[in-house]
């Protein structure tokens, strides 16, 4: 475990030497002027590891600490017993400087021991030189001691705690086990074993959460937890890595056969069923295993290594388990590599939003920015959604990455109005698998909320297939969205079911009619014009604006226009750009029609 206060642990060990040079000014014993010398050798040596080699937090770990502590009371009892002092001023107080240092970067439970030895250096003391163990001066000090450790040492219990340990399952976590198969890799140079990292994912977990929700959710993590605990090898650690992926680290191993029993007993042992509110669920697991040192030698490569064994696992059909093979094809190592980056992505930050203008056909004004996500990659540069979105709707990061979209653009919204722009509509796309989100409401409220945007200046986007997936449950969300006060648009109209006894009953406000049969229209005697004649017509019929999308010609937008489209987006007038340029395309179309006007 990385201690952050190790440094301080060091330094604050400078505070003895300075104690006993001082009472050396006092009172010049040659033995009080040794363990000053003594004492400032041993802070020295703490802070060349802390601060030159860095690896003092590595002694600090419960399995070494006993060498520093043992040295600590050596020298304590070596000050106390060495020098003569008088009855009126033994130095028993100065176990006070040291049992803090050990409280607040060890914790309660080492403090607790190192003022045991302290309390009994202080009664040797008595032994030796004389005077009294039940004094008033050791009771003083026995209540710095415990003052030290209930304040001190519990805060940095919890603290170490929330740093290093899951909440939910109170596993450890990510950072935790890194430093543990770090120290297992050390130990595992020196001597001829290997160590086994196990990747493990939940399969469908995100079914369960999207149709039972998310506290059905917790229970069943922490339930697969206990379950997989119960079946460890001795000396294996199970970490929980976020979501419903948790890591096995097998410390020591003779061959990679062990890591594949362990493998092949965890899938065993998630086969029965699992109750969860009332009912029986049933859950499988994807496992990826790497060895030491085969497959790496540090824990990040072991661990992206048995990642993507497990991304194979999923791809093999789930509900087993695979060793990393370099020779996992090319296709799969770019969608790993893309999926990992997308991960990287989203905690980054490099998702930006370009907004398209959509135009009133009658006014030629502006009535709404569509939002569209673009990836920019650090090296690669502009990434299009048609190369990752897919990716993300699989590994279901794309409900993150559209909460993402979602705030941001509720943000910029907010910002147009404040820059004095006219009350357009900002769309946002929800991806069926956001959609399907039994909490979306209470996500958009939050945002609205969050970013004091008015609800009816926001347009909700879903495609008709989507929708069409379970009609039932589309109504009924649909319906809770429509009550916050947003517009509904159905986009890609014309491409999926088009089912119109459903459609007059989905609280829609908007159809989209999809750009490949705009694309046709050109030859107004042609299906797709005739298609496009017939969608405004029956939109119109059911009271709802129809939108083009994909218009790129004026042949286009007139025909549009004749038909009486309300309102057409494409490239005609305005590609999708950042919300700088679409401000300053604002501005230039703006004076354009007071001219023209």
């Amino acid at each position: 475990m990385n201690h952050r206060s190790d440094k301080m642990f060091a330094v604050g060990h400078l505070v003895v030497p300075i104690v006993l040079f001082a009472l050396f000014k006092r009172d010049p014993q040659f033995v009080l002027l040794l363990l000053g010398f003594l004492t400032s050798f041993w802070a020295l040596y703490l802070m060349w590891h802390a601060f030159v080699l860095k690896n003092l937090y590595i002694f600090l770990k419960k399995n070494t600490y006993w060498f520093l502590m043992l040295t600590d009371v050596l020298l304590n009892t070596l000050t106390y017993t060495l020098p003569i002092w008088k009855l009126d001023s033994h130095p028993t107080w100065l176990i006070l400087f040291l049992v803090p240092l050990y409280a607040l970067e060890m914790g309660l439970v080492p403090s607790f021991y190192f003022s045991v030895f302290g309390l009994a250096n202080i009664y040797f003391l008595t032994l030796v030189q004389g005077g009294n163990f039940l004094s008033l001066e050791t009771f003083l000090i026995v209540f710095g001691m415990l003052m030290s450790m209930l304040f001190i040492g519990r805060s940095s219990d919890r603290l170490q705690k929330m740093a290093y340990y899951d909440a939910l399952t109170h596993l450890p976590n990510r950072l935790l086990l890194k430093d543990q198969l770090t120290s297992s890799i050390r130990l595992a140079s020196k001597s001829n074993f290997r160590v086994g990292i196990l990747f493990l994912d939940l399969d469908q977990f995100k079914y369960v959460n999207d149709t039972m929700g998310h506290a059905a959710g917790d229970v069943l993590l922490q339930t697969v937890a206990l379950r997989i605990k119960k079946i460890l090898p001795k000396n294996a650690i199970l970490a929980r890595m976020g979501g419903d992926e948790f890591t096995l680290l097998i410390p020591k191993m003779d061959t990679s056969d062990i890591a594949a029993r362990t493998a092949e007993t965890i899938i065993d042992a998630l086969k029965s069923s699992f109750p969860l509110n009332h009912n029986e669920v049933f859950i499988t697991t994807s496992i990826g295993v790497a060895v030491f040192p085969d497959d790496g030698i540090d824990a990040d490569t072991l661990m992206k290594n048995a990642d993507t064994a497990m991304y194979r696992a999923k791809d093999e059909g789930r509900n087993n388990y695979q060793f990393y093979t370099p020779s996992v094809n090319q296709e799969g190592i770019e969608r790993l590599k893309m999926e990992t980056m997308l991960r990287h992505a989203i905690e980054r930050d490099e998702f930006v939003i370009y907004y398209q203008p959509r135009i009133n056909t009658k006014t030629r004004g502006l009535v709404c920015v569509e939002a569209l996500v673009r990836w920019v990659h650090p090296e690669l540069g502009m990434i299009h959604p048609k190369d990752f979105i897919s990716l993300a709707e699989d590994t279901g990061l794309i409900v993150e990455i559209g909460e993402l979209v979602l705030r941001k653009a509720c943000m910029q919204r907010k910002k147009w109005t404040e820059q004095g722009l006219p009350l357009f509509r900002i769309s946002v796309n929800l991806s069926p698998r956001q959609f399907r989100q039994l909490d979306l409401p209470e996500v958009i409220t939050k945002v609205l909320k969050e970013t004091k945007m008015d609800p009816h200046l926001l347009e909700l986007e879903i495609t008709e297939s989507a929708a069409m997936q379970d009609v039932n449950f589309a109504i009924l969300m649909l319906r809770v969205l429509k009550d916050m006060g947003v517009t509904i648009a159905i986009d890609d109209f014309g491409t999926g079911y088009s089912s119109l006894s459903y459609l007059k009953k989905f609280p829609i406000d908007v159809i989209k009619i999809d750009q490949s049969f705009i694309n046709g229209i050109q030859n107004r005697d042609s299906d797709d014009a005739a298609i496009v004649r017939a969608i405004i017509v029956l939109a119109h019929t059911l009271k709802l604006d129809v939108t083009a999308e994909g218009v790129e010609t004026w042949d286009q937008a007139y025909f549009l226009e004749e038909q009486r489209c309300d309102e057409i987006q494409g490239f005609l007038f305005g590609k999708p750009m950042i919300a700088k340029t679409l401000l300053d395309w604002f501005k230039l179309e703006h004076t354009e029609t007071v001219a023209e006007g």
